[in-house]
């Protein structure tokens, strides 16, 4: 299967727009301190050469403590340029990182720290002047907000989430699952699908076996010369700490990095390792998204990893990290 026609007149059209400028804006709403893929995804997307991240805005839970993770992250990276919004807040629940990150003084920030952070993503996107990429890795609890605040963002914005499950769910099984995202708020996750943006979603069908492993460890620990590595390597002993079963030796399998294939999605060579579907997909009450003709709305899906696709992925992952932040930014 190749890539669909209109994933790739969508791309096209969305390369060409930002092609005045080297990079693509995007914004990254994140869940981070909780699973370590996250935090992976974050990474990856500084050190992209493709990608500029005007925002990280947090999502569910604790989103203040979750913004302490991200700007000890960003300040440990010299990125601490990006400013940092602070998304809806549900509850206190703690979660495996926020210890690592509860030393941090939000207001000594240098980007900048948002109370509003769905007013922020907002103002982001309106400011720009080409069609921003908002990386979805969380459940999608700020989405109500900002669309019903801020409906014209549709208009100069798309979605490139972790999202949902078509034909396959957790551990590659071939019954489809309640994706954890969408399961958290299925009636968020429907509004974002069916709004008039454009949507593109990694299900567990293919960011759900996104692992490193061997060389590809290797090779990311090869990095720890750079700020990146390093830091992220110690937040990663820190959460496996907290993490039954979790294994920090060298070439040891990690945890599923679902999140990172979100990043891929904004990027110009997503093509080169996943097949993408146009499907008409809806969100059912239970956090299911089914494939319906009657009921979907029409969204571009990475329903699979070509042939090679996920260990060149994979390794992609590992070089663009351990090769550390772009000589320019």
């Amino acid at each position: 299967m190749s890539a669909s026609p209109m994933h790739e007149i969508v791309l096209f059209l969305f390369l060409l727009e930002a092609a005045s400028s080297s990079k693509l804006p995007v914004i990254i709403d994140t869940d981070i301190g909780s699973d370590f893929d996250d935090s992976v995804a974050l990474a990856y997307a500084v050190t992209s050469l493709e990608l500029d991240v005007r925002l990280v805005v947090t999502a569910t839970d604790d989103t203040t403590a979750r913004a302490r993770i991200v700007a000890k992250y960003l300040a440990a990276y010299g990125r601490d340029d990006i400013p940092i919004g602070i998304g809806v807040k549900a509850n206190e629940t703690v979660r495996p990182l926020y210890d690592w990150a509860s030393d941090v003084n939000l207001t000594s920030y240098k980007g900048g720290v948002a109370e509003d952070g769905v007013a922020k993503m907002a103002e982001v996107i309106n400011q720009s002047n080409v069609t921003v990429g908002i990386v979805a890795i969380a459940p999608a609890t700020n989405f109500p907000s900002l669309l019903n605040r801020f409906p014209d963002v549709v208009k100069k914005a798309r979605i490139l989430a972790m999202s949902g499950s078509i034909y396959k769910g957790y551990g590659n099984s071939s019954t489809p699952a309640a994706e954890y995202n969408v399961y958290m708020c299925p009636g968020c996750s429907r509004d974002m699908y069916e709004s008039s943006w454009n949507v593109t979603i990694t299900p567990l069908d293919t960011c759900g076996v996104v692992t490193l492993s061997g060389d590809s460890w290797y090779t990311l620990l090869r990095g720890l010369n750079d700020n990146i590595a390093p830091v992220l390597m110690e937040s990663w002993i820190f959460w496996c700490l907290h993490r039954s079963g979790c294994s920090v030796e060298p070439g040891a399998r990690t945890d599923v990095f679902y999140d990172a294939a979100a990043v891929l999605l904004c990027t110009s060579y997503a093509g080169e390792y996943v097949e993408f579907e146009a499907l008409k997909v809806y969100v059912t009450d239970d956090g299911h998204t089914v494939v319906s003709s009657d009921k979907g709305t029409p969204i571009e899906v990475a329903v699979n990893w070509k042939d090679g696709g996920l260990g060149g992925f994979e390794s992609k992952l590992a070089e663009t990290i351990a090769a550390g932040l772009p000589f320019c930014i």
